[in-house]
């Protein structure tokens, strides 16, 4: 699976997505349903906007182009998660050609990294569930060309790093300005600090 890690709030996370939003053919959609609901698939920012803020919601990039459509697994929960959370069960979307983006706990009261992960073809073949016949449906270059131009867009973006790790705008203001630390792999990093290098 490729995966790249940078550090973003979550005002920077939505600049990501919102990035994958505005690319040409480009699906955004929830992989985990709200309990007894569809999977919703979204045409408008505003929504995409307003799941973000929930927190709750799970989100997925899909390239049309790229093929391997998601496909829904229906599941069942216990009866205590009945109880919980107010339904029978969810629909899951999956894709070996989905994108995620996803942001960390906080890390003893740091910012936290967070990642954009989608597969690649030698990662997907040797360990995912994925069917070979579901593999096979994937056009992996052009996957590996939609999750590169994000992960450019990421790095150009940033103003800073943490050791290899883009730091995103909103993130290094707020370090710079004393109102965050970030979480460097066991260590807490205040401003400044010599793991952080504006580039």
């Amino acid at each position: 699976m490729g995966t790249t890690t940078f550090f973003g709030t979550d005002a920077d996370i939505a600049r990501v997505w919102r990035w994958l939003f505005e690319m040409p053919g480009l699906r955004i959609f929830e992989d985990y349903s709200r309990p007894d609901r569809p999977n919703r698939w979204f045409d408008s920012w505003d929504d995409v906007s307003t799941c973000l803020n929930d927190g709750k919601i799970s989100l997925a990039a899909w390239p049309e182009a790229a093929g391997g459509r998601p496909l829904a697994e229906e599941v069942v929960f216990t009866a205590e998660t009945q109880r919980e959370l107010g339904g029978k069960g969810r629909t899951i979307l999956r894709s070996p050609a989905t994108i995620k983006v996803q942001r960390n706990n906080d890390q003893n009261g740091c910012l936290a990294s967070a990642w954009i992960a989608c597969w690649n073809e030698k990662g997907a073949r040797q360990r995912s569930v994925f069917a070979e016949g579901a593999l096979d449906q994937v056009d992996w270059t052009r996957l590996r060309s939609v999750a590169g131009k994000l992960q450019r867009q990421v790095t150009k973006s940033a103003p800073a790093k943490l050791q290899s790790s883009p730091v995103m705008a909103d993130a290094f203001e707020r370090f710079r300005l004393g109102e965050i630390r970030l979480w460097a792999w066991g260590e807490a990093c205040t401003y400044p600090s010599p793991l952080v290098v504006e580039t």
